[in-house]
C-alpha cells in the first residue's frame, strides 16, 4: 500500500519570498529530494504554496533521502513560509512505496 512522505517542522531557520531552509522530523514514508509537498490545513496559520523538496543535509552531509524518526535540515522552495510554524505537518503529493 502506498504511503506519503510526511515531515514535522521543528524549526525555520530562514525564509524569503522563494522558500526557506528548516529543520524537520520525517515522521513518515521516504522523503526524497525533488518531492512535492502540501502543509495539512489545520496545523497552519495561514495557507502555504506547494513546495518542492531540493536539498536534504544531515550531519553536514547532503543526502538524497531520509525516513522515519531522523531529522534534517531541509530547503524547500515555491513560495514563502510564512504560514508554518513549529509542529506543521508537510504532506508529499506523490506516493513513496512502502517496503
Amino acid at each position: 500500500m502506498p504511503v506519503n512522505s510526511r515531515l514535522q517542522i521543528y524549526s525555520i531557520e530562514f525564509e524569503d519570498s522563494d522558500g526557506g531552509v528548516c529543520i524537520v522530523r520525517c515522521i513518515g514514508g521516504i522523503a526524497r529530494v525533488g518531492q512535492i509537498f502540501v502543509a495539512e490545513e489545520e496545523t497552519l496559520e495561514q495557507s502555504v504554496p506547494q513546495l518542492t523538496l531540493n536539498q536534504i543535509e544531515r550531519y553536514n552531509r547532503q543526502v538524497e533521502f531520509f525516513d522515519p524518526p531522523h531529522n534534517a535540515r531541509v530547503h524547500l522552495s515555491g513560495g514563502p513560509l510564512a504560514g508554518l510554524r513549529e509542529g506543521s505537518v508537510l504532506v508529499s503529493l506523490d506516493l513513496e512505496p512502502r517496503s
